[in-house]
Formats: structure tokens, C-alpha cells, sequence
């Protein structure tokens, strides 16, 4: 495409150099850069796009957009500043063809240049954009379950990874970056899917990762703080401000309304709103008021060591899924709802829940008879206490749970997952989960500071393997383990290098080593 066309889609301050470039690609990292790419200048946590202007000079970039604060003008000329120092805008444009963008906002800018660029992807699709402090990736996996079973050719962006219509890809971000976004709905598109369901981060909508992007429905399905602190959000309000603007930027919105915030959430939408409940008309939001849809006669099963939910709604429709717990049902409660929006028969809903499984999310291994070992992405102390309640329920002969907190990460969560284990289980092995840069054994510090408030048994073993073989040694008939953390993740960071490791490898590879 060539640049002036691009340059029609969106708003700069200024541009020097040729305005009819063709350009090839989008990119926003310089290691990605090839002969013919435009390359976005934005400031990551760590990075800072700016400071790598030159290596995609020489890696063939045929333009460049930078923020226009970074540009100053020094008598005759202009010079764009970084960290290392300065460039020069003229010798970018004669001595290497270039054009140099100035824009107000580049993140605001690569998400604009790259819909265009894809001409535009997200409106040939039907688009469910989802968000939520816990529940997102189950509520996607059941969506995308109920429509792929209604028939409809259907995509997937999220934490677990990016389904295109015919190829998987690992996540790198719950919601990717804008460009990369754009390129996989292109390809969707490309593959033949009518619809995409999209898991919506909060960082994705402060980094303006779905600018652009208008969602045919958005669910919000709770929030409770999280994600505050250095390189994620300054405050509650702040997070909570980030994910109500889904509901500014979709024409339906299908809202819980048993969530304390819920209020917060719907100020300021500009869409039509239904809710789901499974508190009925004893709901926080608005006590004695019925939602569109309840769960009712809500019980709990466990059968050949699988743990199953039973609920109701209409008074009449009986739903089952593989899944344990009030806060999985308030998930298929959306998936419902999103199903009602395509007009799908309620059979294929009942039979399409009850088969889907997510990865990672109260995941059950089975290695024995005598006891359960689930694998679950309970990562703060929201679903964590969510979790563990629900698994109370079953009536185990102990509540067992393996957990630690990540690094470079809130510390707030810390002592509070840690008096939540210490209240809702009956023995806690603390241990490692993705320590990044952190020292592991600082991190089980923070976490044991709240669970020695509590009466609760536990132990420390900052090695995840070591932990996984340590509950296998101790495990008692009756009991339900629980290996909360890393879900479906395939890897342990620790000083910025990701090593090989999977919760449920680990669980059968102790039960290998045990004989079990």
C-alpha cells in the first residue's frame, strides 16, 4: 500500500520525505523490520521504540512514525531524541529515502495505520470482545464452543492462544498488540470466519490495543483489584475505568450484574445493555430485580473423578458442564446470552456446553482413583478464593492447594492469596511460579506474611517440581489437589528466560515416578 493512502487513515502532526513509498508491512518491533516496513515508534515497560529508529534504518524500513514530542527542531534542522542520543531527521530522508511521521500518540497511531493497512478486517466479522478480571478465557472457550457447534467458522484471540480459522498460535499477550491483532483478523477473514471471539484485557484497551475496533458484543463479567501496580495500572480506579470502555465501544453489552462494580462499569456506556445472574433477584447490583437470565437449583457433582455443575434457567432449561463452580456458571450464563444474540437452538447450546473443556481451568489429570489433582490458572486472590470455595463444596477429605505469586508483578496480591489459602484450604504448599527477575524465595515471603495470620497448615518449596512430587507423597484418599497458578502455560520465567515447564506434565510425570 502505498503511504499516502495509509496517511489518509489517521492523524499526524507532520511528515517529511516522500509520500509515495509502498509500503509492505507494519511493525512496532525493530527485530521484525524487513525492506519496505513502516516502523511505529512505541514505549513499552522496559523498551522504547525510539532508541532502535536506526536498527530498522538498516534493517530496510522505508518510513518511520516516532511521537512528535521526541522531535524538536535546533535552528535549521529537526532531530528526533532518544536515549541514545540523536538522529537526524534530513539525513533519514536523503540518505536513506525515508519518510519520518510525527504523530501525537503512537500506539493510538499503529492500531489506526494497521487497520487500514488490513483494510479493515474487524468489520467483516462478527465480533464478541470479552473482559473480566477472572472468567475470560473460559467464557471464550464456551462462546466459541456454542458457535462453532451452531456452525459458524469461528476465530479466537486470548491468553491460551490465537485461532485463525486454520492455524493455532501460542499467545504472547492475552490481547496482542494492535498490528498484530489486525493481521490476524485479516487472516480470519481470509480463512472464512464470520466470527471472532476475543478475549479484552485491560492493558489491551490502555495500550490501545482495540482501538479502532468496534465489538458487535461485549461482556464484562466482574472485576475486584488486580493488575495494579508498576507496569500495569496505577489504581482500582484506573482498572476499572479500562475495562468500561469495552461498554463504550460495542453495540450490545451483556453485563453481570452480581458484580459490586457493576454500577461503575455501566457509567457512561453507550450500548444496549442485558444482564446475567446467579444470585436472582438477590443480586448486589440491584436487589430485587431479576436479570434476563438466572441460574437456579445450582448444584455440584463428582463423578469417576470428574467434578461437574448442574444449573437451570427459565425455570426449566437443564444446563451440565464439566466444570465446577458458581463462578463457571455465571460464564456459561454469558455464552447463553451470546448464543440468544445468533438465534441458537438451545439444544446445540446444552450439548456444546456440556462437551467443552478449557485448558488449564479446573483441569482434572487423572492419575487416580483415590484422590483429584486439577490443574487451574487461579493467579490471584479473586479466583483463587473463588476456586478453592467452590472445590469446599465437593466435601474433600483435605483441601490441598500448590501456589505461588509471579514477580515483577502486584505485591499487593501476595498476602492476600496467601491468608486466602491459609483460610479456605486445609494444607498449602508454597511454591515458585514465575519468579521473572524476583528472588522465588522473596516472593514466598510476601505470600507467607498473610497466610500466618491464619490457622492453616503449610510448607515452603520454592521448587515447582519438587512441590508437585511432595504433594503426591503426602496425598490421602478422599483428598482434592489443586495446582494453582500457571493454568495452560508451558513455561517457568525466571531472570528473563523462559524454561520449558507444564502443571499437568509435572502432575503426571510425579505420578510416573511414584508408580500411581
Amino acid at each position: 500500500m502505498r503511504l499516502d493512502q495509509l496517511l489518509k487513515h489517521f492523524s499526524y502532526e507532520s511528515v517529511q520525505g516522500s509520500h509515495d513509498l509502498i509500503i509492505t508491512d507494519i511493525c512496532y518491533h525493530s527485530g521484525k523490520v524487513k525492506r519496505g516496513s513502516l516502523f511505529v515508534c512505541i514505549k513499552g515497560q522496559y523498551t522504547d521504540g525510539h532508541d532502535y529508529i536506526m536498527d530498522a534504518v538498516k534493517a530496510g524500513a522505508f518510513a518511520v512514525v516516532v511521537d512528535e514530542s521526541c522531535m524538536v527542531n535546533v535552528r535549521w534542522e529537526c532531530f528526533i531524541y532518544t536515549e541514545h542520543g540523536k538522529v537526524r531527521v534530513h539525513e533519514l530522508v536523503r540518505n536513506y529515502g525515508m519518510a519520518v511521521i510525527g504523530v501525537k500518540d503512537t500506539r493510538q497511531a499503529l492500531a489506526q495505520i494497521s487497520a487500514a493497512f488490513y483494510d479493515y478486517p474487524a468489520k467483516k466479522l462478527k465480533i464478541i470482545g470479552i473482559t473480566g478480571t477472572k472468567g475470560k478465557t473460559t467464557t471464550a472457550f464456551l462462546t466459541a464452543g456454542i458457535l462453532k457447534e451452531a456452525g459458524y467458522k469461528t476465530g479466537m484471540v486470548g491468553t491460551i492462544w490465537t485461532y485463525n480459522g486454520k492455524d493455532v498460535k501460542k499467545a504472547g499477550h492475552t490481547t496482542p498488540e494492535s498490528s498484530d491483532l489486525q493481521r490476524e483478523l485479516a487472516q480470519m477473514v481470509s480463512n472464512g470466519c464470520v466470527c471472532c471471539v476475543m478475549e479484552v484485557s485491560s492493558q489491551g484497551i490502555k495500550m490501545q490495543r482495540v482501538e479502532g475496533i468496534f465489538f458487535d458484543i461485549g461482556v464484562f463479567l466482574n472485576i475486584e483489584p488486580d493488575h495494579i501496580g508498576p507496569g500495569e495500572h496505577a489504581s482500582f480506579a484506573e482498572y476499572l475505568y479500562c475495562k468500561s470502555r469495552l461498554l463504550r465501544q460495542c453495540q450490545a453489552g451483556i453485563v453481570n450484574r452480581d458484580d459490586r462494580n457493576t454500577e461503575k462499569i455501566l457509567f457512561g456506556h453507550t450500548c444496549d445493555i442485558e444482564t446475567f445472574s446467579v444470585l436472582g433477584e438477590n443480586g448486589v447490583d440491584a436487589p430485587g430485580q431479576k436479570a434476563d437470565i438466572v441460574a437456579e437449583r445450582i448444584t455440584f457433582s463428582m463423578k469417576e473423578g470428574r467434578l461437574y455443575s448442574h444449573f437451570f434457567t427459565d425455570g426449566k432449561e437443564e444446563f451440565l458442564l464439566q466444570m465446577p463452580g458458581i463462578f463457571n456458571v455465571s460464564n456459561a450464563l454469558a455464552a447463553i446470552l451470546v448464543a440468544r444474540h445468533f438465534k441458537i437452538a438451545q439444544d446445540v447450546v446444552k450439548d456444546a456446553l456440556q462437551r467443552q473443556t478449557v485448558p488449564g481451568r479446573c483441569e482434572n489429570v487423572r492419575i487416580s482413583d483415590k484422590f483429584v489433582f486439577l490443574v487451574d490458572y487461579a493467579h490471584n486472590e479473586m479466583s483463587l478464593r473463588n476456586l478453592l470455595g467452590t472445590l469446599r463444596g465437593f466435601d474433600p477429605g483435605r483441601l490441598v492447594v500448590i501456589f505461588g505469586c509471579g514477580g515483577n508483578r502486584s505485591k499487593l496480591r501476595r498476602g492476600r492469596m496467601g491468608e486466602t489459602a491459609g483460610r479456605l484450604a486445609d494444607f498449602t504448599i508454597l511454591t515458585s511460579d514465575n519468579p521473572r527477575w524476583e528472588d522465588p524465595e522473596l516472593i514466598l515471603d510476601d505470600i507467607e506474611s498473610g497466610i500466618k495470620g491464619t490457622s492453616g497448615a503449610y510448607i515452603r518449596i520454592a521448587d515447582r517440581r519438587a512441590a508437585v512430587a511432595y504433594a503426591f507423597d503426602h496425598a490421602r484418599e478422599g483428598d482434592i489437589i489443586v495446582l494453582a497458578g500457571k493454568g495452560h502455560e508451558d513455561y517457568q520465567e525466571i531472570g528473563g528466560v523462559r524454561y520449558p515447564m507444564e502443571d499437568k506434565e509435572l502432575v503426571k510425570k510425579a505420578a510416573e515416578g511414584r508408580g500411581r
